[in-house]
């Protein structure tokens, strides 16, 4: 996997080095308000980073995360992921947060198109789904800021705190995204 660069962030591969790191921001109490984060230790975490692929390309599936690093910080305030599946290897399902100190700043909104960009672009995928509960109206904000129409509710489609809870799916079309991109004149 590689490095991701965007106007004002780095999108950092999460990999068995510095899973550790993702695993921290994932601990962090507020990010499980809205998130269904596995509920595992540190060791079973950094195995599962050690069972993804290591490289992504078209035609590729699994999970691939990456950590997003903000021009002049040296931690990272957040991260964005890419879920392929096997069957659906034309699609993605994509995933992003923000540690509280760093949100509304257009992070998530920067993070998302570049992923997009990368999803599109270079993985030739045809489209991107993504989930949150409909109390999320930021995150809400950022799917439409980056052309996703919503796409229905999903009951009991995630699981947060220990209780089921219904989802608001979202769907972004390669087509749709083409038409969205700034024209680039020669």
């Amino acid at each position: 996997m590689q490095t991701l660069l965007s106007e004002r962030l780095r999108l950092v591969p999460v990999t068995t080095e510095n899973a550790q790191t993702l695993w921290d921001i994932l601990q962090l109490p507020d990010l499980r308000n809205f998130q269904d984060l596995p509920d595992i230790d540190l060791v079973q975490f950094q195995r599962n980073v050690a069972s993804r692929p290591r490289s992504l390309a078209p035609g590729r599936f699994g999970r691939f995360e990456w950590l997003i690093y903000l021009e002049g910080v040296t931690e990272p305030v957040g991260w964005a992921s890419l879920r392929i599946g096997e069957r659906t290897t034309f699609a993605a399902e994509i995933g992003y947060s923000v540690v509280r100190d760093y949100r509304g700043r257009g992070i998530a909104t920067e993070a998302v198109h570049t992923l997009l960009d990368h999803a599109f672009m270079r993985l030739r995928l045809r489209r991107v789904r993504a989930y949150c509960v409909p109390e999320n109206a930021a995150s809400r904000v950022v799917l439409a800021r980056a052309g996703f129409e919503e796409d229905g509710i999903l009951p009991h489609g995630a699981t947060i705190a220990g209780q089921p809870v219904d989802v608001l799916g979202h769907v972004l079309e390669r087509a749709r995204w083409e038409g969205l991109r700034p024209s680039k004149t020669p």
